[in-house]
């Protein structure tokens, strides 16, 4: 669905520069204006609207603004935190990733949670890293 909405957008916004370059009469130049100007705005606003969003959350949000322990052993992840304590077994976990400053675990295709590599030593970051291979599978 967002990749129509994007075709769409683009290849409307190029409809009209074509029309504002070759079929310009005083009838087609504001429509065409008008076109290329909405496409920008819009690519505009699908690009920053998340960072924005997610900003504005995260302030709302006294749960993502405190502490955050985690004890990860054989038998899965333990989260505690001011206002809950989790359990999680490793099984419920569909996938993982890594990057240069974060690991990812992810309990749904779509949804993950961020480990930031900052929180371990060098040390751990293997054992981590091992952990996820062995009980999560490939990346």
């Amino acid at each position: 669905m967002r990749w129509t909405a994007y075709f769409v957008v683009a290849s409307s916004s190029l409809l009209c520069v074509l029309m504002l370059l070759f079929a310009r009469t005083p009838a087609t130049t504001p429509v065409a204006v008008f076109g290329i100007v909405f496409g920008v705005v819009w690519f505009a606003y699908m690009l920053l609207a998340p960072k924005f969003s997610s900003r504005r959350q995260f302030r709302g949000m006294p749960t993502a603004q405190s502490p955050i322990t985690m004890a990860i052993s054989d038998a899965g992840i333990a989260v505690h935190t001011l206002h809950a304590d989790s359990k999680v077994a490793w099984s419920a976990y569909v996938g993982w990733g890594e990057s240069k400053s974060v690991f990812v675990i992810m309990p749904q295709p779509r949804i993950y949670i961020a480990i930031p590599k900052r929180a371990f030593t060098d040390e751990q970051l293997g054992e981590f890293r091992e952990m996820l291979r062995r009980n999560i599978g490939k990346k």
